[in-house]
């Protein structure tokens, strides 16, 4: 298969993705066990098994989807659960990659324990971003998702920086507690250094940048030059992405322009959406491979699934026990000095439930190099280990919430309706100091603004102040409103078929419907 061939095998691919994803949307099934069994399909009927490049994989695939997660962290609410996410996302994942590692190295023993930390560390972080797929489709405390977001982007670096340290280990029999503890020191300290300077340094640029294109290409370009930086430096790219991510998206809100943020977050949507689809995919295909090879040495196989059991086990029991232990436990034991705090039994089967392991997972097994011990074995594992967090609990977690009837709690913020309210608010009151201080005002212009204002303070109280039967006649003006835009937007490709309005008039006013349209969507969002 020549480039170009493989330019339109790969063009089949995503078109494949996009109705995988599609059908899985519409039957309620993990897209993500979609797309794996897809590329298995693919690799069986097409016969064909690319050659990956390990090294390609881990520093083109990563960076962006970490950078996205990153950016889109809601840090408020992350420092407000630091101590939860710091328990999940580093003691849990070294204690998973260490329970890991021992049970698997108890059933075989002639396996390097190199191999063993290896496919530990790889198995370790959840994804808890397809766990959030099912949540978000629940009711659930606002708590409970911050947590799991956060664990999710503190995870991915801490069980990546296990497994850059398994496999220097299986390269050198040198290596020490003290030593590695060192390295793990190093690589974090470096990481963290290189991604707060890429952040910086992004952020003055993007702040100068009036072209939006520009804008959006300097962040992915950011997101692949801090990770190759920090590794050229000794560092972990994995922390230099997230912490450019991190600063990027606290500072976002001073930098970005509207348009600059709309068409952003749409590109990296896009973006991400590509990549998740091409490793879940990709890994698909390179199973054919081993596959075949354990098919020409039964031996293989039996000792595939010696390897993928014990670690499926020890995957599922280590995150219950670690959430029972060092969350559930000390939260019964000081619950009445600081019930705030305390986690409930529910909430901890949740988090206990939540491990689903996906895209990370699938990268660093890929990304391992070709010499390296028991690789075809490994990354059986780690692919065996993520269909089944798919199946058996992405496939049961909407059931288990409904029937541990959890339920959202009561925020102690404002709620949205009245955010909007004192916001819309304080724009009426500066337009009513304008109107009486100024004598340069049109004065028609300004009571239509002020009686569009008006309207709007009123429909957000009045939703705040009477509840569901307001907010559902407010609901029925949007969805008036939103037809009246389809109406325009019906007459304005009429008038360009008619030949009645050029493409750059139809062009404007068509991007006019499509904020106003974008508007009222969001706000018809429950």
């Amino acid at each position: 298969m020549d480039n170009v061939q493989f330019f339109h095998y790969l063009l089949t691919l995503m078109a494949g993705a996009c109705v995988l994803t599609w059908l899985a949307d519409r039957v309620a099934f993990p897209p993500a066990l979609a797309l794996l069994v897809g590329g298995c399909c693919a690799a069986l009927i097409g016969g064909y098994s690319p050659e990956i490049d390990p090294g390609l994989v881990l520093a083109a695939v990563l960076p962006p989807l970490l950078m996205s997660s990153a950016f889109y962290t809601a840090w408020d609410d992350f420092r407000r659960e630091v101590g939860p996410i710091i328990s999940l996302a580093l003691g849990a994942v070294l204690f998973t990659t260490v329970v890991v590692a021992a049970v698997v190295h108890a059933v075989n023993l002639s396996l390097p324990w190199s191999a063993c930390f290896a496919l530990g560390a790889i198995v370790s972080p959840p994804d808890a971003v397809a766990a959030k797929a099912i949540l978000l489709r629940n009711p659930l405390p606002a708590r409970l998702l911050t947590t799991l977001e956060g664990e999710s982007l503190v995870n991915d670096a801490s069980g990546l920086l296990l497994y850059q340290i398994a496999i220097l280990s299986a390269s050198t029999t040198s290596i020490t507690l003290v030593r590695g503890g060192s390295l793990f020191i190093s690589l974090t300290a470096i990481g963290i250094a290189v991604g707060a300077l890429s952040g910086t340094v992004m952020t003055w640029l993007i702040a100068r940048m009036e072209d939006v294109a520009i804008g959006i290409t300097v962040t992915f370009i950011m997101a692949w030059a801090s990770y190759a930086l920090a590794e050229k430096m000794g560092g972990s790219g994995v922390l230099a992405v997230v912490t450019c991510g991190l600063i990027l998206g606290i500072c976002q809100h001073r930098i970005f322009g509207a348009s600059m943020r709309l068409k952003a977050k749409a590109t990296w949507e896009a973006v991400e959406f590509v990549l998740n689809s091409l490793v879940f995919i990709l890994i698909g295909l390179a199973l054919r491979g081993i596959m075949v090879r354990m098919q020409q040495q039964d031996s293989l196989l039996i000792d595939g699934l010696k390897m993928a059991l014990p670690a499926i086990v020890a995957t599922f029991v280590a995150r219950l026990v670690w959430v029972g232990v060092t969350m559930y436990v000390p939260g019964q034991l000081l619950k009445k000095t600081n019930p705030i705090r305390e986690w409930t039994l529910r909430e901890a089967v949740i988090l206990s439930w939540a491990g689903i392991r996906g895209v990370v997972t699938l990268v660093a097994a890929l990304a391992l190099p070709t010499d390296f011990p028991a690789r075809d074995l490994i990354v059986f594992s780690a692919f065996a280990l993520i269909i089944s967090t798919l199946v058996i609990q992405g496939g049961t977690l909407s059931l288990l919430i409904r029937l541990i009837r959890i339920r959202p709690v009561g925020r102690q913020t404002m709620s949205e309706l009245e955010a909007r309210s004192k916001t819309f608010n304080a724009a009426l009151q500066e337009l009513s100091t304008r109107k009486t201080g100024s004598d340069n005002v049109d004065d028609v212009a300004l009571e239509r603004l002020l009686d569009e204002y008006k309207v709007r303070v009123g429909n957000n109280e009045r939703a705040h102040r009477e509840g569901a039967a307001q907010a559902e006649v407010r609901a029925r003006q949007l969805r008036l409103e939103l037809d009246m835009v389809g109406v325009s937007r019906r007459e304005l490709l009429e008038l360009k078929d008619a030949g009645r309005i050029d493409d750059v008039v139809l062009h404007r006013i068509e991007a006019e419907l499509d904020f106003e349209e974008m508007r009222l969507l969001r706000l018809l969002e429950p």
